[in-house]
């Protein structure tokens, strides 16, 4: 299990109702609070039987709401599971909240839930480069650099990329972007 781990099966193995949800929330948040902002907190699933819509929507969709809001800067959340089984009913709450986590099944990582298909894309390809600048993502995509800065910004919004500038050689400042599963990989 990773380090900055929060482990769903803490509530039981079979976990269903709201009220169970919303402990799990404020307890999520208080850990995502105590963590120095350019960390990653794993959201494991491992050792769940039964991960119910309700608790789903209230433990995790609500966390990710609160994030893409504005909540606690420069956290992130991934999601970690043993099977796609388990992750139905929170990408199904996902998508209806119109939300977004990256999430793991063994060694592949994917989307969850809802990301308009230009973001999902830019999301991939920073995801497969671990890191790139707007000028970066322009070319590979095909798009102006003021498209691919508007895309890295809006998934900087969402928490699945971290943003960061840095000192051009010639002078200067660029924007650079992390994918989150990178990030989580030096945290």
């Amino acid at each position: 299990m990773p380090e900055n781990a929060f482990p769903l099966a803490r509530y039981g193995r079979r976990i269903g109702t709201r009220a169970e949800g919303e402990r799990a929330r404020q307890e999520l948040l208080e850990v995502l609070g105590g963590l120095p902002e350019g960390s990653v907190l794993v959201i494991a699933l491992a050792g769940l039987d039964v991960l119910s819509g309700s608790f789903a929507d209230e433990a995790v969709a609500e966390t990710v709401a609160q994030l893409a809001a504005g909540a606690l800067p420069g956290r992130y959340l991934l999601v970690d599971s043993p099977s796609d089984e388990l992750l139905e009913d929170l990408e199904f709450k996902l998508k209806g909240r119109r939300l977004a986590v990256l999430a793991s099944v063994g060694k592949t990582w994917r989307v969850l839930g809802h990301l308009p298909p230009h973001l999902a894309r830019a999301l991939e390809w920073l995801t497969d480069r671990r890191e790139a600048t707007s000028q970066e993502l322009a070319g590979a995509l095909g798009v102006s650099v003021a498209g691919a800065s508007v895309r890295l910004a809006e998934l900087a919004r969402l928490r699945r990329v971290h943003r960061v500038q840095r000192p051009r050689s010639m002078g200067g400042i660029e924007h650079w972007a992390t994918s989150v599963i990178s990030l989580k990989e030096t945290t």
